[in-house]
């Protein structure tokens, strides 16, 4: 009787978990934690599920997947650069306390390694990983109709009514932004990041493999094809510039991959109907490759260009994307500046800098920022956002990009422990995607996805305790956990809730 109860206990736990992911920066977790960015009541429920049921695993020796090895060695790097950091000069700024800074981005690292490691041991049980993503997808859900929500009060009723903005402050400290949706995230560029991160890879995935985590059906669609189309459009509507170039990215990968199929399959029918010998034909076969390649390439850049001629006329921000002007000063900076982007790109050339000065073991997590006074190029300060910050705030400039973050904190070798994780756990989504469970394809090919939409969104987010990234990743190390422990013949692994 206690087993079944401690069990359900930990399956509520989890549930919890996952359906409070959506939620950013919640004002009763900011007062708890002191947080006034990220403050998920995800994290409360991951410090409970980590302490009374991930610890007491891995004592009864649960097994952890043999690639989190290179994540392990990252988070080791992380720790020494952070330690070495003290032995380093610091320019002085504004007397904001280095011990506690470092402190505070080891404990979001520390999140984030917590988020991955549970996630990986929970869905290590393969009836625990189609649980967790059935969950998923009801969270995904519940976001999806918050955006729909959202969308409709701003373009219908012709503004928030006071009743959303009530419910939108308690469990967000920001604002609702006008003609954008944020769902239940800090702003509408974290929203991109959650759906390009954790939901979308996933109805995607499952969309093209025909595979649903659920038996029931809308009509002859699974839930993940709706939920695709609505996640699509959330993703739209957010206006996250970075998200919606992470999601053509993935669309981009997966179109690569039906060009192959497409022009073998164009080959196929068109020599089918030849009698020449094998030499004509090989000369044969590069023309009709190169000639379809080129077709599609155009037909694609055409698209962008159509594409970018729409978001030009529907975000204010893009009104100038094709007013490129050569003859100023810093052309690349201005143009940035008039898409209202030129402060990302100065925070990334500051953090460059940085890193360029310590090269191997960077200057420590949550340290770069000390540095930006003096790594600032001049264009920065004709900014605003830029000359607030410095002057009229107490919080330290970051990156704003997690790839300038790792170079700039943790040196290239931090970098490449985390690159050569990202590696792992692609080749880890090649095997599952080629197994013949459609299960398995399914979280192989959402993972390959994710590390591909991480490309672009890692310029947007540069916070280690945000969960999507852990979390998606987490599953797919669990899945690939299972996938061993079937191939060995074991009937489950360790990873039960025993």
């Amino acid at each position: 009787m206690m087993h079944k109860f401690w069990q359900r206990t930990v399956n509520i736990l989890w549930i919890g978990l996952l359906v409070s992911l959506p939620i950013t920066s919640m004002p009763a977790v900011v007062k708890l934690v002191g947080s006034d960015t990220v403050a998920s009541p995800s994290v409360l429920f991951l410090f409970v599920l980590f302490f009374v049921w991930f610890i007491p695993f891995v004592l009864k020796r649960g097994k952890l997947s043999f690639i989190s090895i290179p994540f392990i060695g990252f988070l080791l790097v992380a720790l020494i650069a952070t330690v070495r950091s003290y032995f380093l000069t610091f320019p002085p700024y504004e007397n904001i306390s280095i011990f506690r800074n470092t402190v505070v981005a080891m404990i979001t690292l520390a999140i984030g390694a917590a988020f991955y490691f549970v996630t990986q041991a929970f869905s290590q049980n393969e009836q625990k990983l189609n649980q967790s993503m059935k969950w998923v997808n009801v969270t995904g859900a519940v976001v999806v109709f918050w955006c729909f929500v959202q969308f409709m009060a701003w373009h219908v009723m012709g503004g928030y009514p006071q009743w959303l903005r009530d419910f939108h402050d308690l469990y967000s400290v920001a604002p609702l932004y006008n003609n954008r949706v944020s769902g239940f995230a800090l702003e509408p560029s974290w929203l991109a990041h959650q759906l390009n991160i954790l939901f979308i890879p996933f109805w995607l995935a499952a969309t093209i493999k025909g595979y649903t985590f659920h038996q029931k059906k809308i009509w002859k669609f699974s839930v993940e094809n709706v939920l695709l189309v609505g996640g699509t459009l959330s993703l739209l509507l957010s206006f996250s510039r970075v998200g919606l170039a992470a999601f053509l990215l993935t669309l981009l990968y997966l179109l690569i991959r039906a060009n192959i199929k497409f022009v073998h399959w164009i080959e196929a029918k068109a020599f089918s109907q030849l009698s020449l010998d094998q030499q004509k034909r090989s000369h044969k076969r590069v023309w009709i490759s190169i000639g379809i390649n080129i077709a599609l390439i155009l037909v694609y850049l055409l698209l962008l260009i159509a594409l970018a001629f729409a978001l030009s006329k529907l975000d204010p921000r893009m009104e100038n994307l094709f007013n490129l002007s050569l003859g100023a000063n810093n052309p690349l900076l201005e143009y940035a500046d008039s898409l209202n982007f030129s402060t990302r790109i100065i925070y990334w050339q500051a953090g460059w800098n940085v890193f360029n000065d310590y090269p191997l073991l960077g200057v420590g997590l949550g340290n770069s920022g000390y540095f930006f006074p003096e790594k600032l190029s001049p264009f920065a300060w004709k900014l605003i956002e830029v000359r607030d910050l410095m002057y009229r705030s107490s919080a330290l400039l970051n990156t704003k990009s997690l790839w300038v973050r790792l170079l700039s904190e943790t040196g290239i070798i931090g970098f490449a422990f985390f690159i050569g994780w990202c590696y792992v756990i692609w080749q880890a989504s090649r095997v599952l995607e080629n197994h013949h469970r459609l299960d398995w394809q399914t979280v192989g090919l959402a993972g390959k996805l994710v590390l591909i939409s991480l490309v672009f969104e890692g310029f947007s987010i540069d916070s280690f305790a945000i969960p999507y990234v852990w979390i998606s990743l987490g599953f797919v190390t669990g899945a690939f956990s299972g996938f061993i422990c079937s191939k060995s013949g074991q009937k489950s692994c360790e990873g039960d809730l025993s």
